[in-house]
């Protein structure tokens, strides 16, 4: 499959564009909900070591105010001494360049000229205390906690902590992983949840189709399981089904009768007609209203004798005289009956392809086809125009081709070709009943074939016959 028609296959898929819906709404919560969760672990973590350091400044400056210097000094270096106690660096100067203790983890020796203590400008109170970060490195950070204490001695209690960024990158790595394959798989998950969910909608459709290509109106939607919306959309669209296959089925019915009905008293209108045209007593304008009698009696005939035709196709009453028939023959005889014709529009006509292929089919019939398929290519073509028939055996069918040069039919009039009395605008200004080409589909139908339209306005038209074929001795 091409890239076009699967990014027009996802575009259309409801099932994948809900899920898309779906994984974006729950990638934007779950990112939210991890950013929000990452800045309350954030900010404690930094709540949790202030408070700490805060602690301990606040626990020697009430030791130096109340016991001295000396009882400081001995309380730094015996928690130093305690096994899984965080060693601090702890400083006492006076004016900011005196310094009457200092006190340091060894790891700390390569970076105490970094430290550099500003004068506390606030009063005396140990609680006055503010907090300074300064970056180490890429992974750690230095903390340090600064006051002045009475008679103008500055305390400095700071500490090396782990870097909040490097402490919580397990956080944002389990998140990036663990957080884009639940996305790909809520996708994927919700994408066959969605494509089961949504099968009844697709159903309809597919049965739409049917209906729209291949005029069967017995085609109906599975109704799933279940008493949903979906279920009650599936029961509601068979219910629409049954009203217009009754509709239609009465509408051909009561046509098929009229035809009946029609046929007898038409033909009887006909026979008094050549009667009176017979005799010697008829003066000119009753002749010539007479002949028109006749003339229209039997177009009439002509219409309601193809209904009959068509309605016993469809229904599968046709009575079909098989035999084993050269098609290659068939086709040269319709296209020498139809050479009169073609001369005299000036359309040139001609058979290609296969010499013989033997066919079982009723030959009257089959020649009713292909006379109307020649006919209708001829009336569309234009002058100087032509006609080419092709005959061939493809994948086990005989396939004939009438393609011309003509006028081409429109995308939006082709499905409609094929219904009983229609004539497209274009084709008005030619004689004709409407009726060809459903005839010919009920033939070809009735023996067990297809038959099927490709044109293109202003570039003509091709039909194609397909009948089963089976290999045979005379064939070449």
């Amino acid at each position: 499959m091409s890239f076009v028609p699967l990014r027009d296959r996802v575009h259309r898929s409801l099932a994948i564009r809900l899920s898309l819906w779906f994984a974006l709404v729950f990638l934007g919560c779950v990112t939210g909900l991890f950013f929000a969760l990452y800045r309350v672990l954030a900010c404690d973590l930094e709540a949790r070591s202030q408070a700490e350091l805060n602690s301990r400044y606040e626990r020697y400056a009430q030791l130096a105010a109340t016991a001295g210097i000396t009882a400081l000094e001995s309380a730094v270096r015996n928690d130093a001494r305690q096994p899984g106690v965080t060693a601090y660096f702890v400083r006492l100067s006076r004016g900011g360049r005196q310094v009457l203790f200092a006190e340091a983890p060894p790891d700390w020796m390569g970076v105490q000229s970094r430290v550099v203590p500003q004068p506390w400008t606030g009063g005396s109170s140990v609680e006055e205390t503010r907090v300074i970060r300064v970056p180490r490195d890429a992974t750690r950070d230095f903390q340090i906690a600064e006051g002045e204490l009475p008679d103008g001695i500055v305390l400095e209690v700071g500490r090396i902590t782990d870097s909040r960024s490097i402490l919580l990158r397990s956080l944002r790595r389990t998140f990036l992983g663990l957080g884009g394959a639940s996305v790909l798989l809520g996708f994927v998950g919700g994408s066959v949840f969605a494509w089961r969910a949504t099968r009844p909608i697709r159903e309809v459709t597919e049965t739409a189709r049917r209906i729209i290509q291949g005029g069967s109106l017995s085609s109906r939607v599975p109704v799933p399981p279940g008493d949903n919306d979906l279920t009650e959309l599936a029961r509601h669209f068979n219910t629409l089904l049954d009203q217009n296959e009754t509709l239609i089925r009465a509408m051909r019915e009561s046509l098929d009768n009229v035809a009946h009905d029609l046929r007898t008293p038409l033909t009887r209108l006909r026979g008094t007609a050549e009667v009176a045209l017979q005799s010697p007593g008829a003066a000119g304008p009753e002749r010539e209203a007479l002949a028109d009698c006749v003339e229209e009696s039997e177009r009439v005939l002509r219409i309601l004798n193809t209904l009959m035709d068509v309605a016993e196709a469809e229904a599968g009453m046709m009575t079909l005289r098989r035999e084993p028939t050269d098609l290659g023959a068939l086709l040269r005889e319709v296209a020498d009956l139809y050479g009169f014709v073609a001369e005299d529009r000036k359309v040139g006509v001609s058979v290609t392809g296969l010499d013989r292929c033997e066919v079982s089919v009723d030959s009257s019939r089959m020649r009713q086809v292909f006379a109307n398929l020649l006919d209708n290519a001829l009336k569309y073509t234009p002058e100087g125009g032509r006609v080419t028939v092709s005959l061939a055996v493809e994948n086990g069918a005989a396939v004939t081709r009438f393609a011309d040069t003509g006028m081409g039919i429109s995308p939006e009039e082709q499905p409609k070709i094929w219904n009983r009395l229609y004539r497209g605008d274009r084709s008005r200004s030619q004689r004709g009943l409407g009726l060809g080409l459903s005839l010919v589909r009920a033939i070809v139908e009735a023996h067990g074939g297809t038959v099927s339209l490709t044109s293109a306005v202003g570039r003509g038209s091709e039909f194609t016959v397909r009948l089963p074929w089976r290999r045979g001795a005379g064939d070449s």
